[in-house]
């Protein structure tokens, strides 16, 4: 029966012309009578002016009644309270909102309109963005800022976007009073080295001397820098990032594509472009910093701003792909905008295509399972990037392993399990090692495409296998990560199990690695991934040197200042002479674990790896990746390996540069074919 009526109501269109539906909200003057509009079919080669509509949907609940084409429809609280607060009070108002507009109960239907998504908001007037408030939701702040909040929000963003100075003012007054509290308690501490010092320090005195200075002309501050209150803090917060709608995944596409956009708070509404040429305006916008947690002050665009700026990224790389200066590539939208939520899992693909520039080959079809989707959708990018960065890099997982949402389900087979090697896009992350920046080098440049998916779901690949994890002696296995700064996993008692503190004084003959240099300094190399960050750039010999020295004299100094058997060395934080590279030491030590392969690699894993697993430098690979052999099957088939995660391996990171023979020969590598599972 309900088939029936979606049916009545909507009809079938013309897929070959292409056609779409509009609503035509009809008007009213009174805000709380009933919803009416009508539908009407138009071609998209000649559409008449419309508005499109981007909202969170809200909790699946279809309790508000809208009349449409005399018929009676229930939409979410959410539609309806910007329904009501969009309708005009004498004309009619024209707009495409997905809601109504698709019949959502037909896959195929659903499946075609949003191969139209990119042409249907390219060609919309504006965009409205409907921030709330939403009238059928519990008022708070975090959750649903009211129509005053969302407009004292709006008003501030025009405020200093325009530099109106009633306002910058008073934030240069606290930027200065906040930098002369800090140079006056910088100077006290200071001032009582100087005193503790029985031995004049000229450097210290110098120090004093500048920061006497710069507290005199502390007020000068206010000019190139502002300090946000708590209160205008919130109120930005209000627009920018607590309505729930920036975490929608298909408003993403749809503000992108856009050519205009209009936020709207109830009566309130801010132009987009306000909001882009402030973040455009730099140092400008730059000079706005805003308190965080522990009273630390840091610039508020990265904070306030996040969900603005990548969208006002992507709208600056579409302008470009229109004019033929520019290509916007699937995985970089995909991993731009993991972080955002959709209702149904395909839609983390089908929901952000129409930013993608070229063709993809991916088919659109609400009648494939996720699984499969993000199986095509990878050999896809394989097969565009000429690459393994969608595996060695991919940053749809999170610190504890790349385990996919379907690994946990029990007894989950065929279709409804997800390839090791495919990545979960229904998942945010990080990225581990990073690997699309071509910091390293550890496969061959490209694999192998079209890639040979085998069944749908086995990937044929080739590489090198580099060795066997060996035993993993800070725990039995890899299974739980171990976070925080428990000195159990620190670098120094790593050493202890591994090597021995002997090697901290040992010289090149008496504990070479693989490449020649010392045990010691192919270890703390190890522990930093050979990087200083950021920006992310190799060590040089330069560096390896200075703080190759540095480290073993502070290290031998710690342990000599330990008494007792028992007794655990204690660890400065600063152990690095450069700052960028103890960056990369705290990053590493808080999420990864040291191994040694049974042909004596050092390496770095992370869970769920564990001893026995093998790892690898696959052709196309930027990083060395950890698969875990399968039991061997019948009737001669080939090996099969599950993906587990992508590893450090000190000195063979370039191992795909042409520059390895000698390696490969030293340890006795060869290529050979996998089969991932």
């Amino acid at each position: 029966m309900a088939e029936m009526r979606e049916q009545a109501l909507y009809g079938d269109l013309d897929t070959s012309v292409p056609e779409i539906r509009l609503l035509a909200l009809l008007p009213s003057p009174q805000p709380n009578a009933p919803l009416v509009g009508q539908l009407q079919v138009v071609s998209l080669h000649s559409p008449p002016p419309y508005e499109s509509l981007s909202y969170a949907w809200g909790a699946p609940e279809f309790t508000e009644p809208i009349v449409i084409n005399e018929q009676t429809r229930f939409v979410t609280p959410n539609l309806d309270s910007a329904l009501r607060a969009l309708r005009h009070e004498e004309i009619p108002r024209l707009l495409w909102i997905d809601a109504i507009c698709i019949n959502q109960r037909s896959p195929q239907e659903r499946g075609h309109q949003v191969t139209l998504m990119r042409t249907i908001y390219s060609q919309c007037e504006r965009d409205l963005l409907w921030l709330g408030p939403n009238t059928h939701v519990e008022q708070t702040d975090y959750i649903n800022p009211s129509e005053d909040q969302l407009g004292e929000g709006m008003r501030l963003m025009r405020c200093i976007a325009d530099k109106d100075m009633s306002v910058l003012g008073v934030m240069g007054h606290k930027w200065a009073a906040y930098q002369t509290k800090w140079r006056e308690r910088w100077l006290r501490s200071l001032k009582r080295q100087q005193s503790e010092n029985d031995v004049p320090d000229a450097e210290l005195a110098a120090r004093i001397e500048q920061t006497e200075a710069e507290l005199s002309s502390a007020a000068n501050d206010s000019d190139s820098a502002w300090l946000l209150s708590y209160a205008e803090q919130t109120a930005l917060h209000q627009i920018l990032t607590f309505p729930t709608v920036w975490n929608r995944l298909w408003v993403m596409q749809e503000l992108s594509l856009a050519p205009k956009i209009h936020l709207v708070g109830g009566r309130h509404t801010l132009d987009w472009d306000i909001i882009s040429g402030f973040l455009g305006d730099t140092p400008y916008a730059d000079a706005f910093h805003a308190t965080y947690s522990h009273n630390t002050v840091q610039s508020c665009v990265g904070r306030i701003f996040e969900n603005v700026q990548k969208i006002d990224h992507q709208r600056r790389i579409m302008k470009e792909i229109t004019a033929g200066h520019r290509e916007s590539k699937l995985m970089d939208v995909l991993a731009r905008f993991r972080d955002t939520q959709s209702s149904d899992p395909r839609d983390k693909i089908y929901g952000l295509l129409g930013l993608v520039s070229g063709e993809t080959n991916i088919e659109i079809s609400y009648e494939l399972t996720p699984q499969q989707v993000f199986t095509s959708v990878t050999a896809a990018i394989i097969n565009e990037t000429g690459n393994l960065d969608t595996i060695c890099q991919r940053p749809w997982t999170s610190n504890t392993g790349f385990t996919s949402f379907t690994d946990a389900q029990e007894g989950s087979t065929g279709q409804d399990k997800l390839p090791s090697w495919a990545a979960d896009f229904s998942k945010g992350g990080q990225i581990h090692l990073f690997a699309q920046r071509s910091i390293f080098q550890a496969g061959r440049p490209s694999c192998k495409v079209p890639c040979h998916v085998m069944n749908g779901s086995v990937l044929h690949t080739k590489g090198t296998v580099l060795g066997r994890i060996g035993p993993i002696l800070q725990q039995d296995s890899v299974e739980s990560p171990q976070q925080g700064a428990d000195s159990t996993w620190t670098a120094l008692e790593w050493l202890k199990l591994y090597l021995g503190y002997d090697v901290l004084a040992a010289s090149e003959l008496d504990h070479p690695y693989v490449t020649g240099e010392t045990a010691f300094t192919a270890f703390w190399r190890t522990m930093v991934v050979d990087c200083a960050a950021y920006p992310m750039t190799r060590l040089t010999k330069d560096q390896v040197e200075e703080e190759d020295s540095a480290i073993r004299s502070k290290w031998l100094q710690k342990l000599n200042e330990s008494t007792g058997p028992e007794t655990k060395p204690s660890h400065d934080g600063d152990s690095f002479i450069n700052p960028g590279i103890h960056t990369m030491w705290m990053r590493i030590t808080s999420d990864w674990v040291f191994s040694i392969t049974t042909n004596g690699l050092y390496v770095l894993i992370m869970p769920p790896a564990k001893e026995g697993d093998i790892i690898v430098c696959l052709d196309g690979g930027k990083v060395p990746v950890v698969l875990r052999p399968l039991e061997e099957t019948s009737g001669g088939e080939k090996k099969r390996y599950q993906f587990i995660n992508v590893a450090y391996v000190h000195g063979l990171m370039d191992f795909g540069t042409g520059d390895s023979t000698t390696l490969r020969e030293k340890l006795g590598l060869e290529d050979q074919e996998f089969w991932l599972v």
